[in-house]
């Protein structure tokens, strides 16, 4: 039996970043690669802004690509990190770049420079929404009682949207299928707890390049699956 879930929206906000990502010791090490000097005596609380300034007293594209090294340097190569670095300052990497798996880390560099070149970096959009998923038969309540996957949130997101949006111009044949590999880079985070008998609240924060169909909505049915 095909599983039946009755699915209502219950938040959408907009991120301009993700909580937690840039923490006191990432700030510490940023502001070394700056040399900036001692840093260990500045409040916890006041190293963002000074990351924040010192960052302002590079070139964007350096700033940019500082940031790119320091969350990437391990998966990109000094010639894309020079090439990304330039194209930061117009593009949304976090939506264009053909590497879906770097999204979520070029959103987080994206978010900084933003906050730190406000006139200069493209503004940074990220979504959360919040779901309340209620079973809607025996089949639907079993998959509830496990862990939601990213291919079945994703599954679960888009019966919410009309056929315009991105996720059904890009991906439809995943959507039907039974593989959606990149689904785990489409969801960048995700929280969900039963919240009654057979009902789960789900929160989930990706690019509002995929969840921005979903604005509009109140309520839906679906019949989402996780991948086979």
């Amino acid at each position: 039996m095909r599983a039946k879930f009755e699915v209502r929206v219950v938040r959408f906000s907009e991120l301009e970043e993700l909580e937690g990502v840039w923490g006191a010791n990432d700030f510490l090490a940023l502001l070394e690669l700056m040399e900036f000097g001692d840093a260990s005596g500045i409040d916890a609380d006041e190293l963002r802004d000074m990351c924040l300034l010192s960052l302002q007293d590079l070139k964007p594209r350096d700033a940019a690509a500082l940031l790119l090294r320091y969350k990437l340097g391990e998966k990109l190569s000094n010639g894309e990190i020079d090439n990304m670095s330039s194209e930061m300052l117009d593009e949304k990497l976090w939506e264009e770049d053909s590497d879906m798996t770097l999204h979520e880390q070029l959103f987080n560099v994206g978010s900084l420079l933003s906050a730190a070149f406000p006139t200069v970096f493209p503004e940074t959009d990220a979504v959360r929404v919040t779901l309340q998923i209620t079973a809607g038969n025996e089949s639907a309540e079993e998959v509830l009682s496990q862990p939601l996957s990213e291919s079945f949130l994703v599954r679960l997101l888009a019966d919410g949207m009309d056929d315009s949006a991105a996720l059904h111009r890009l991906f439809d044949e995943q959507l039907a299928g039974q593989s959606f590999p990149e689904a785990d880079s489409i969801v960048w985070t995700v929280h969900a707890e039963a919240i009654g008998d057979n009902v789960v609240e789900a929160e989930v924060i990706s690019s509002g390049y995929w969840l921005d169909s979903l604005r509009n909505t109140r309520s839906y049915d679906s019949s989402a699956y996780a991948d086979g």
